[in-house]
């Protein structure tokens, strides 16, 4: 029955013991909503990425050219959560999404999905990195995987590639990360304008991931939302609230496309 419901959800997914994750639970307010006595992590995987052609001419990061993903991915893992509980009805189901207090990667890997990049990203041998991570925690036992490769092929090419110089064999320091810098509030240094202009982007960055041979010959399966909802330029004279860089207001991506536009 629990495959049946999870195949119908997410095209991937696994199971993770909590125990895997509990010392390194991220201290938010989600933190709150976890169930009692929890035993396992669902991890599901939605892919979003839509070939490269799509993306031609695109001024921001892969990841924000969809729908905002919270709005698509949150009422399907509530519609999962839901048929596992009339499946399961002594048993508790609580479903994350970005803002969640599991460590997303570390429980992805753990559940046998994939592995961590060197720059910090997972990544999935079907789709790549090109993937969403959603959650739910149950108070349900099941069988687990047993990890034994949880690093990438550490080419380094990641590393290479950063324009920030922000990953490095001991993993990325977000300070310098580009895609952090576009999201930051405020004005910018000289220098972290030019980052943002070198590479064109004007909200994240996807260049670690673009060089990875772990992103190659992957499989194109972006649910319909994805597809249907794509715009590769960023959105600033309308309502932005569907999209990835609504929340950090309009502001920060219109100071970015003016980076761009000098």
């Amino acid at each position: 029955m629990i495959d049946k419901i999870l195949s119908e959800t997410a095209p991937v997914y696994g199971f993770c013991p909590f125990d895997k994750v509990k010392d390194n639970l991220i201290d938010c307010r989600a933190k709150n909503r976890l169930p009692e006595k929890p035993e396992s992590v669902i991890v599901l995987l939605f892919p979003y990425y839509l070939g490269d052609s799509a993306y031609e001419g695109s001024d921001i990061s892969k990841y924000a050219v969809v729908p905002d993903y919270h709005d698509t991915i949150t009422p399907i893992l509530l519609s999962a959560s839901q048929k596992l509980k009339e499946a399961y009805p002594d048993e508790e189901f609580t479903v994350f999404t970005d803002n969640s207090p599991i460590p997303e990667v570390k429980a992805a890997v753990s559940a046998g999905l994939g592995v961590k990049g060197l720059n910090g990203l997972f990544i999935n041998p079907t789709y790549g990195s090109w993937v969403f991570i959603g959650e739910i925690v149950t108070t349900k036992v099941f069988d687990y995987p047993n990890v034994v490769n949880s690093l990438c092929v550490e080419c380094r090419k990641c590393i290479d590639a950063c324009p920030a110089k922000a990953i490095s064999d001991n993993g990325i320091n977000p300070q310098k990360c580009l895609s952090a810098i576009t999201q930051k509030k405020g004005s910018l240094t000289e220098e972290q304008e030019k980052l943002i202009k070198s590479t064109g982007c004007a909200w994240g960055c996807d260049i670690c991931q673009n060089v990875c041979p772990m992103n190659r010959n992957i499989k194109i399966e972006p649910i319909d939302n994805f597809r249907i909802g794509a715009e590769i330029k960023a959105r600033t004279d309308s309502d932005i609230s569907d999209r990835a860089y609504a929340w950090r207001g309009d502001k920060v991506i219109k100071r970015n496309l003016e980076i761009l536009n000098k």
